[in-house]
């Protein structure tokens, strides 16, 4: 294989390594949890990780709740009578999310005050299901979001946001369980791995203060509109027990395996990279001008700042093609990606780009400054050749950034 097809492989090997089935599967494979347990399974890899304990030897499920994005849901699924399957909206939630909210309520409700149950959560959680406090409507949550997701804000000071408006966020689904015994099992795809925060920690206690002066005027004055439900006393928390069992130094590790074995120098960089895609294109850049040859790993999680009627693409894409431009004419391969499979509203995972990457959008009359300027960077790079399309992986740790310089 030549260098673009190996970076691909390796971007597919960190994927593969946090996959939701593989991490579920591995969890039950070396710990006792037992009984008859209700399973309820939320967010991007939701339905990947229902699967894996529907089908484990370990556990036995009574009944289940799965709540996933559109066209995430796994045909297996459908052969479980005893489960009920939903999907939802992402990253924008929808009259859909608030049902969804409702349906798990009343799964949770249902059931008797001795049943136990394993709860699996990833990343997308904080869209797909929401109970709003009383004052706070569907439209005004749907503005608010995108706000939040438009002005390059990140996922901490988001779900921080979307906490103050919810019932079930920031531990405050715990006052549903009511104190029965409850398995955590969750993928993060958050900074330090936090369960408070990885879809906005619906069982996780939760007495983080929100810092208002991170945030603009008009958010500012939606926080202020309403009485925030507040997370239940410690105490509540007693019987649940949550461990992370996939995370981006997972996904990262498996890429520097598979890098080795492809036989190029391998680096992984400890530093998490977040922040502006058009700051970060410098440090990416100047830093390869300068680095060793070999294969560069990075993790985390870009932002963009988008344009009133942004085009096709999202943060990986726009980052990909920035970074297109920065490397031309050079034996530079850069690969930014989403280890789900999608990448801001798009089916696509990211972008790869080389130092040929402009020459080639110049030959189809393409102009790379007139793309990023519209936000508009998945189209071109779907007609240079230049995107990463895998559909939905089954995961969710952030992103992937990759480099080969030869």
């Amino acid at each position: 294989m030549n260098d673009k097809e190996n970076i691909k492989e390796i971007f597919l090997a960190g994927v593969d390594r946090v996959l939701g089935y593989n991490a579920v599967k591995n969890f039950l494979d070396n710990k006792k949890i037992s009984g008859n347990l209700n399973l309820v399974s939320i967010g991007k890899a939701g339905s990947s990780m229902a699967v894996a304990a529907l089908e484990h030897s370990n556990i036995e499920i009574k009944s289940g709740l799965v709540i996933t994005k559109r066209d995430h849901l796994e045909e297996d699924l459908k052969k479980y009578d005893n489960v009920i399957c939903l999907e939802s909206d992402h990253p924008t939630p929808t009259l859909t999310s608030l049902e969804c909210g409702t349906e798990l309520i009343n799964f949770i409700n249902s059931k008797d005050d001795h049943d136990e149950f394993l709860f699996l959560i990833s990343g997308g959680g904080s869209s797909l299901v929401e109970l709003l406090v009383e004052g706070f409507t569907l439209k005004d949550l749907m503005i608010l979001t995108n706000a939040l997701l438009s002005r390059g804000y990140n996922i901490n000071d988001i779900n921080a946001v979307r906490k103050h408006f919810s019932q079930i966020k920031g531990g405050k689904l715990a006052s549903f369980i009511k104190n029965r015994k409850t398995t955590v099992l969750t993928i993060s795809d958050v900074p330090f791995d936090d369960p408070k925060i990885i879809a906005s920690g619906p069982l996780s206690y939760d007495d983080t203060k929100i810092s208002l002066e991170k945030y603009e005027d008009d958010i500012i004055d939606k926080l202020n509109s309403v009485d925030p439900v507040n997370c239940p006393e410690i105490y509540n928390f007693s019987n649940i027990r949550t461990h992370v069992i996939a995370k981006l130094d997972d996904a990262k590790k498996a890429c520097e395996i598979k890098g080795k074995k492809l036989t190029y120098k391998t680096f992984v960089h400890e530093n998490f990279i977040e922040g502006d895609v058009n700051t970060l294109v410098k440090y990416f850049s100047e830093y390869l001008d300068g680095c060793e040859k070999g294969l560069h790993i990075w993790g985390g999680e870009s932002s963009v700042n988008l344009p009133e009627k942004p085009g096709r693409g999202g943060r990986n894409q726009q980052l990909a093609l920035l970074m297109a431009e920065k490397i031309q004419n050079k034996d530079i391969l850069f690969l930014s990606a989403g280890t789900d499979g999608t990448d801001g509203p798009t089916n696509d995972a990211g972008g790869l780009v080389d130092g040929n990457t402009i020459n080639l959008g110049r030959k189809y009359n393409l102009d790379h400054k007139t793309y990023l300027k519209n936000a508009d960077s998945g189209n071109y790079l779907e007609k240079s050749k230049s995107l990463i399309t895998t559909g939905p992986t089954g995961t969710n740790v952030m992103d992937l950034i990759l480099a080969i310089k030869k």
